[in-house]
C-alpha cells in the first residue's frame, strides 16, 4: 500500500527500463517491511539536473548506472574511501538535502564470489579491462586478501591516467598492481598461467558486443585451478564462459555481483542486512 509517507527510491540511468533492480529492491523493501518503493528513472538530463531532481522531490535513495557513476561525484557532499578511489558512486543516500554516496559494486564482487567459490583463495588476480566496474572490483581485492593484480587496458588515451589512478589504490592497500597494454599477448598469457582468478570487465560478451575478450589460444593459458569470472550476465553464459567451461574450468558470471551489490546499496540506505540466499534462487530460474 503506498501512502503519503511511503520513501520513494529509484535508478537513474540510460538505459534503464531493462533494469533488475526494481524487481530486488521492492522484494527486499516488502520482506522489511519497509514503507518504500523503487522506480527506473530512464533519463537523458545531466547530473546537476539529477541532484536537484532527488533533492526537491525528497527521493530517499538511488542507485546509478552510466552515465552517471561518474557525472555526480563532484555534486555529493559526503564520499566514502571507496568511492574517492575509484572516481565513481552507484548508491546516493539523501537525509534531508544532505548526500552520501558510496560504490558497492567491488565489495559486491567478492561477496559474490566467495559465496561460489568459499574455498578459493586469490593471491594473484587478472583484470581483463579497466573501466569503472574494473576499478571497483580491484580496490576491493585490497580488502579481499589479494596480494597481486595486473590488468590489460587498452593503450589509448586514458592510458596514463588510469594507470595513476590504479597505482593509488595500490598504495592505499598496499597491493601491488601492474597495467599492461591489452596488446601485449605474451605478457598477457604469462599473467594468465600463474592467475587464481580471471575476470573479465570488458564489455565484449554482451549482446551488442559478442565475441571473446582475449584470444582463444590465450584462454588455453588460463591455469587449470583458477577462477574465470565474466562481470557480464545477459547473457548468463558468453562466449568467453563457454570456452573456459570447454576446458573444465570453474565459471561464474555476473548475476551474483549484481545481486550482492544491490544488497549493499538497500543496507546503505537502510542499516538493515538482507540474506540474498531466495533472491539467488529466484533469479536463477528466470535466467
Amino acid at each position: 500500500m503506498i501512502s503519503g509517507q511511503t520513501a520513494l527510491y529509484g535508478l537513474v540511468a540510460h538505459p534503464a527500463r531493462h533494469s533488475l533492480s526494481p524487481k530486488i529492491q521492492n522484494q527486499w523493501f516488502s520482506e522489511k517491511q519497509i514503507d518504500a518503493r523503487y522506480v527506473a528513472f530512464d533519463t537523458q538530463a545531466n547530473a546537476r539536473e539529477v541532484v536537484q531532481a532527488i533533492q526537491t522531490l525528497g527521493i530517499a535513495g538511488v542507485n546509478l548506472s552510466m552515465p552517471y557513476k561518474q557525472a555526480l561525484l563532484p555534486l555529493i557532499t559526503e564520499l566514502s574511501s571507496t568511492a574517492q578511489l575509484i572516481g565513481a558512486i552507484n548508491t546516493v543516500k539523501n537525509q534531508n538535502g544532505y548526500l552520501s554516496a558510496t560504490s558497492t559494486d567491488g565489495a559486491g564482487f567478492w561477496q559474490a564470489f566467495k559465496r561460489a567459490n568459499p574455498n578459493q583463495i586469490v593471491q594473484q588476480l587478472v583484470v581483463l579491462g579497466a573501466g569503472g566496474a574494473a576499478l571497483a572490483v580491484i580496490e576491493a581485492a585490497g580488502r579481499a586478501g589479494v596480494q597481486q593484480v595486473t590488468v590489460f587496458k587498452r593503450q589509448n588515451a586514458t592510458f596514463a591516467q588510469v594507470q595513476a589512478q590504479l597505482q593509488a589504490i595500490g598504495r592505499y592497500h598496499d597491493l601491488t598492481i601492474e597495467v599492461v597494454p591489452y596488446e601485449a599477448t605474451a605478457l598477457m598469457a604469462t599473467a594468465l598461467k600463474t592467475a587464481d582468478c580471471v575476470v573479465n570487465a570488458t564489455n565484449i560478451g554482451m549482446a551488442l558486443t559478442p565475441g571473446l575478450p582475449i584470444e582463444s589460444s590465450l584462454i588455453d593459458q588460463i591455469k587449470q585451478e583458477a577462477v574465470v569470472v565474466d562481470l557480464i550476465y545477459a547473457p548468463q553464459a558468453t562466449a568467453f564462459l563457454k570456452k573456459c567451461r570447454q576446458r573444465q574450468l570453474v565459471c561464474q558470471n555476473g548475476l551474483g555481483m549484481l545481486i550482492e551489490q544491490a544488497a549493499l546499496s538497500f543496507q546503505f540506505w537502510t542499516d538493515q542486512t538482507i540474506n540474498t540466499t531466495e533472491m539467488y534462487q529466484q533469479l536463477m530460474e528466470e535466467f
